[in-house]
């Protein structure tokens, strides 16, 4: 059996509505987050151990003399592991996986036949490995057995679901190498400008970059790696004589049939040859893995997408977003709206004043309709009703205000247009069973208005492209910082399949999070500031639309992964 997930509707797409919409959570009692949303996370975390552990390796071995034998005797040193036992413990509450924030990854190499009339640089180390994940209600064990990548959910030794790991969910072998030849070896180890070496490692300290982060490793004398540290994770590394721990590396399911995913390390004997000309550098510099609130702590206030059928109270949660419990440092306290966005355009007056209404009960220090001291998250269409609320004088903002704009349709969506498209030719909507995974949120036929209301700025008439340009000016007037994500697929999620082929249907203009292209995202703020790192004022994430509610949490390797770490640092 397989499992489907239970998915809110918060307008992960702007498609519409069914005529009587059916929202998932009310048809399937919901089940734990880590379970459902992050099927493909073990993999991904296993990949990234092995790239920057066994890699490292290959750099910290060093041999004066670099011929082929050298690097043969590499992959011998390795292969005389039973396994390699990697230890990753995740330092943030937004990553965790299956509930839980320590991940075991045994990684097995597998025997290597060298032909002599290759290469010494075209010779590769070939592993498998496996992590096996025991939760509360169920154990989900993540493989890599002969260069294939799989995932399974057991209940008590049950098969409840077993599937493929496609390449683009998991880290590139490939980037390992580009950063071992960046890698450079430091004296000291600095967090926060403390220095924090003598405790953190008594032996050679290695500073490399991967995906985007530092990591510093700590090697013994004999040149293994032991210790790994980055800003968000902690890596321990044991090599194992004896595999009776190891848990079995199998194929879940012999019917599976899975891509080809590279997991080799080549180009051995230029990394070694690297790594012996590299001499000792400074001080690598560290950060800690949480941030506190910079600026003065306000009442926070999120508004939601398209997709909520009824209107009610303000709320202290909302499964329409991700937990923010312990990321939230600039937040007196958390309140979330529930606004009718199925029934009502994002234009419509009663939505703008619900939005002025919602600002102005939970701010504090209010001039008028003048919103005081507040901390405003807006998600999707929430974007526009607000923009539209200020730019219709509505209500206003003060300098009191902090805006954080995520994956707002500032020129609308033309998943909205095709949407409006295939109904009117007959096809029922969408028309693709993958999408079964987000029907909820990608909605049928008949088009709802609040979907319709976002159909493209350039496919609307003129009174409605100056209505968008209205909210956009508006947006741009008062907003503190963006996000806008690029990448369909996102962090690996069961989504991760679905959102691309929205893209795709859609024909989005730019790069695009499946839904809403970066154009639309960014427009009337421009892509200026924009960066790829959760530092940057405004955020390039290589994210979907449903990761920009932060319902993914953070991914465990690279730096624009980390929707999460740039709320919690934002302010």
């Amino acid at each position: 059996m397989t499992t489907t997930a239970s998915l809110p509707t918060d307008g992960a797409s702007f498609a519409a509505a069914p005529a009587t919409p059916v929202h998932a959570e009310d048809a399937a009692p919901k089940q734990p987050r880590s379970s459902r949303f992050r099927l493909a996370l073990g993999v991904f975390v296993l990949c990234g151990a092995v790239c920057i552990t066994v890699g490292a390796y290959f750099f910290l071995t060093k041999n004066n003399d670099h011929n082929d034998q050298t690097a043969k005797s590499i992959i011998s040193t390795i292969q005389q592991a039973a396994a390699i036992k990697v230890t990753i413990t995740a330092l943030r509450s937004s990553m965790t996986l299956n509930g839980l924030s320590q991940a075991t990854a045994y990684i097995v190499p597998r025997s290597t036949s060298f032909n002599p009339r290759e290469r010494s640089n075209d010779v590769a180390l070939a592993f498998d490995a496996v992590i096996k994940q025991v939760g509360a209600d169920h154990t989900e064990t993540y493989t890599l057995v002969n260069d294939k990548a799989y995932v399974a959910m057991t209940v008590d030794g049950a098969m409840l679901h077993a599937a493929c790991l496609e390449p683009s969910q998991v880290p590139s072998i490939s980037l390992m190498q580009s950063s071992l030849e960046q890698a450079s070896v430091v004296r000291a180890v600095e967090i926060d400008n403390v220095d924090v070496t003598t405790t953190y490692c008594d032996g050679l300290l290695l500073e490399l970059t991967f995906a985007g982060e530092k990591y510093v490793l700590c090697a013994s004398n004999d040149n293994k790696v032991n210790h790994i540290q980055g800003d968000d994770l902690d890596i321990a590394v044991e090599y194992l004589t004896d595999a009776s721990d190891v848990p079995a590396i199998a194929v879940p399911d012999e019917s599976l049939d899975c891509p080809v995913i590279r997991t080799s390390l080549p180009n051995l004997q230029g990394l070694t040859e690297r790594a012996a000309s590299t001499e000792s550098a400074g001080t690598a510099k560290m950060n800690r893995a949480s941030c506190g609130c910079k600026g003065p702590r306000k009442p926070c206030l999120f508004v939601h997408g398209v997709g909520q059928k009824s209107s009610g109270p303000i709320q202290d949660s909302s499964d329409s977003w991700g937990s923010l419990k312990d990321n939230a440092p600039c937040c007196t306290s958390t309140k979330y709206v529930q606004f009718d966005t199925v029934s009502r355009r994002w234009d419509d007056a009663s939505l703008q004043n619900d939005f002025c209404n919602a600002a102005l009960q939970v701010a504090t220090g209010n001039n008028g309709r003048t919103v005081g001291n507040l901390i405003l998250v807006t998600y999707s269409m929430g974007n526009l009703i607000a923009g539209g609320a200020i730019a219709n004088n509505r209500c206003g903002l003060s300098g009191g205000v902090s805006w954080l704009s995520l994956a707002g349709p500032m020129q609308g969506s033309k998943s909205a247009n095709f949407l409006e498209q295939t109904c009117a030719n007959g096809n029922g909507g969408w028309g693709n069973a993958a999408l079964n995974v987000i029907a909820s949120l990608i909605g049928q036929c008949p088009a709802q208005p609040a979907y319709l209301s976002l159909k493209h700025q350039n496919t609307v008439g003129q009174g409605m492209q100056n209505t968008f340009v209205a909210a956009q000016r508006a947006r741009a007037q008062h907003v503190t910082k963006v996000l806008c994500g690029n990448s369909p697929s996102g962090l690996a999620s069961i989504y991760s399949a679905a959102l691309p082929i929205v893209s795709q249907l859609s024909k989005h203009d730019t790069e695009n999070d499946g839904v809403v292209d970066f154009n639309s995202c960014t427009a009337g703020v421009g892509t200026n500031g924009f960066g790829t790192s959760y530092n940057n004022v405004n955020y390039k994430a290589a994210i979907n639309h449903l990761d920009a509610a932060f319902r993914q949490g953070d991914g465990w390797f690279g730096d624009d992964r980390k929707p999460v770490k740039w709320f919690e640092c934002a302010l």
